[in-house]
Formats: structure tokens, sequence, C-alpha cells
């Protein structure tokens, strides 16, 4: 952890899929709209998204509560689990798309949705990089149907690599595309391969953004922040007078820092009331429709806005296994009642979702920021249930459990005389 740790409330700053709705831009930049128009599934989808994002990061911030500090990546959540989803089938499917709001869309249209959202995220201002990678490793001995591993490759481009789980060196060559997809930003995503453990679908995102406004060095000194407890601590606080998109009401303080052309933005919110704790403000008024609402009140006035902002740099890292099977998704993490068919017949072991692993980083200075995430999703077998076959000679007693008088006793070596 950095020394800026305290930051709490910038804990929305990479909310990515919300800066894509060009009828609200937040900014006076002639450029910030899209070029070209979204289509209806993208639309659906980020509909969808803006719901599971708020929704995950509520749950986040109640879940984890004495953590000061919360940063995650929704896109790279819900791209992971996406691609989890392609191999599930029956009431797993259905609760998994439920959880992640894709309800009023098939199983193609997410993908294709997907696909071609990706490509245009990827590819809207120059002056921004955003990498969005995707793998799928599994074991060996695991019998993947084709299908599967072709969905993954056309519609998010997944690296797909067979791997001897059982070799120690496999987590080494997992982690190493997760360092090289993350710009070394996060480095490990797992430390063992658990015995159970036949696959992992992984997501790696990548985002560097610099101000469309930079913050002058010359202008950082050393600030005051304040704590929910009164003290106080010391922080680089940066400095601009510059024209920045704002919104103030009795709810929120909000203002909007734009990157690159303006597509891509940071949106920072505070209670207005001063005395409201982030974590009440977060599960109380960080709704898809409040920041919606919030969003199309930005104005840029006439006047200059003065600007102080800390520096900061944060990691962060959650299982989500706890969080999804309360927001509905209780199903796919059932050893024996998941039903993840669609990525391989492996009867009468059953596969299902054993973990959901969350890492992410950023870094806010002068220039820019920059940050990262990983999601990984492993996929677990069940191990056989011990079982005992009677196929030679046995012994049998039949006996009252309390006093432990036997009644009867036998041995039997040929049952069929």
């Amino acid at each position: 952890m950095s020394a800026y740790t305290p930051i709490a409330t910038l804990l929305i700053a990479f909310l990515l899929f919300n800066s894509c709705d060009d009828s609200v831009t937040g900014t006076d930049d002639p450029n910030a709209e899209l070029p070209r128009e979204l289509s209806v599934t993208e639309k659906l989808l980020i509909e969808a998204d803006q719901e599971f994002s708020y929704e995950i990061f509520r749950n986040t911030v109640v879940f984890d509560d004495e953590e000061e500090n919360v940063i995650i990546s929704p896109l790279s959540i819900s791209k992971a689990l996406s691609m989890a989803l392609n191999g599930a089938r029956g009431e797993t499917y259905e609760e998994m798309r439920e959880t992640l709001h894709l309800h009023t869309m098939d199983k193609e249209e997410i993908n294709q949705a997907f696909k071609s959202l990706i490509e245009l995220l990827t590819e809207l201002d120059p002056s921004v990089t955003l990498q969005i990678a995707n793998s799928v490793w599994h074991e060996l001995s695991l019998p993947v149907k084709e299908d599967f591993l072709e969905r993954l490759s056309d519609h998010y481009g997944a690296t797909v690599q067979e791997l001897d789980f059982l070799d120690p060196a496999s987590v080494d060559v997992i982690n190493d595309w997760v360092r090289e997809n993350t710009e070394g930003l996060i480095e490990t995503i797992i430390d063992e391969i658990p015995p159970e453990m036949v696959m992992y679908l992984i997501n790696a995102l990548y985002f560097k953004g610099d101000w469309l406004r930079p913050f002058d060095t010359d202008d950082t000194r050393p600030g005051d922040f304040r704590l929910e407890d009164g003290n106080t601590v010391r922080v680089d606080m940066m400095n601009q007078e510059s024209r920045f998109a704002t919104y103030f009401s009795d709810e929120v303080q909000m203002i909007e820092l734009p990157y690159g052309d303006s597509l891509f933005s940071m949106t920072v919110l505070m209670p207005n009331d001063p005395e409201t704790s982030i974590d009440r403000f977060v599960e109380e008024k960080i709704t898809a429709e409040n920041l919606n609402n919030w969003r199309s009140n930005l104005s840029v006035g006439s006047r200059d806005v003065i600007l102080q902002l800390p520096k900061f740099e944060l990691e962060y890292e959650i299982e989500y296994n706890d969080i999804l099977k309360a927001m509905g998704m209780e199903l796919a993490f059932d050893e024996w009642k998941a039903d993840f068919t669609g990525i391989a017949d492996v009867s009468p072991q059953n596969l299902y979702i054993s973990e959901v692993k969350h890492k992410t980083f950023i870094r806010v200075d002068e220039e820019g920021t920059e940050a990262a995430a990983v999601t990984s999703v492993g996929i677990g077998i069940t191990s056989m249930p011990p079982s005992i076959i009677v196929d030679r000679p046995f012994v049998f007693i039949i006996h009252e459990r309390e006093s432990g008088a036997n009644l009867f006793m036998g041995k039997v070596k040929n049952p069929a005389i």
C-alpha cells in the first residue's frame, strides 16, 4: 500500500463502461462523442453492465467494510464471468445471466455485443491506452468441448492453452501472462493450483490515460486530508484552476476529469454532507439511476474551477465467491448442482466455479492515470465420492446401536448359494 491509501473519495474512478454513454459527456470538448452509433445489443450490454457495476461495487464495499480503500473493475469481472457463462447450462446459466443483469439478451447477443463493444473501446482514443486480454488455461486431462473454446476464441479473443496443472511451473506460466497483459502492474493472480482445479478463465485489463488538462508538478504541495475519525494525514495534493464539468446538489459534489480526447474520464464524487460516511454514501447513493441523473446535470460554467486532488497509488484484491452468491449466483458454486456441461462432460464428476479472484492497481498523478485489473474464474472438478464395492467375501452385523447388542452376525463368502 502507498502512503496515500486514505483516499476513499475516489473509489469509483475506474467504472469504464459508464464513460461510454455519448448522451452525457460532461465536458466542453466538442470531440467528446463516439465515432459510430451503438447497436441495440451494445446499448443493452451497457445498461446491464451499469446495473451490475454499481451493485457489485456496493456489495464489495459492504462486504469488505474494514478495508479503507477499494478499487474494482466491473468490466473485468463481467467479462471473466461471461466467458464462464458460455459453458453454463440450465438453472446455472439463468442465475449467472440474471446476476450479470444480462437476462434481456441471449448467449449469442451477449458474446457479439462484448466483441464489438470491446473493439470500439480499445480503438476509441489514440491518446488513451486500453488493453483487454482474455485467456483459457485447462488441465491436459480435461476433455474441453471444442465449441466452447471456439466461442471464447472468436468472441473474446481468448488465448487457449493446455497445461499440466500438477507441474508447479504452470503457476509461473499463468502469472507471466497476467504480468505481460497488465504491463507489470499486477504480477500474480494465483499462488498455487489447488488439486480440484481444472480450468482458469482469466481477464486482464490495462488502462493508461493522460489528463486532457495535466496538473503542473510545481503546483503539487503537501496538504491535509481529513479522515472520517477526525484525524488528518499529509498527502501530496495536486492543484489546478481550469474549466471542468461539475454538479452540486444536496446529495453530492461531483467533478468530471477527462482524459485524452475526452471520451474517457474520471468521475470524482463526495457526499455533499461531510458528516456522511463514504461507505454509507456508496451503499445508499451509488446507483445507475443516480449516476445517470447526476451526469445529465453536469455543466461547464463560465469561470474556472479550483481543483485540489491528492496523488495516490493503491492496490486491492478480493475473492468474490460469497458476494456473487449473495447477488443470486449460487448454483454455479455448488459442487454437485452446478451445470457447466457446456465446458466438458466429466460424469460422474461435476464442474463448478471454485473461486473468483480479482486484483486491481491504480496510480493517479499529475500526468494522468495508470490502472490494471485481473479477474480469474477457477473451474474445479468434484472429487469422486468414496465408494465401497462389495464384490468379495464380507461380514455383516445387525446390532442395536444404543446398547451395542449384536442381534445377528454373519459371513458371506458366496452370496449366490
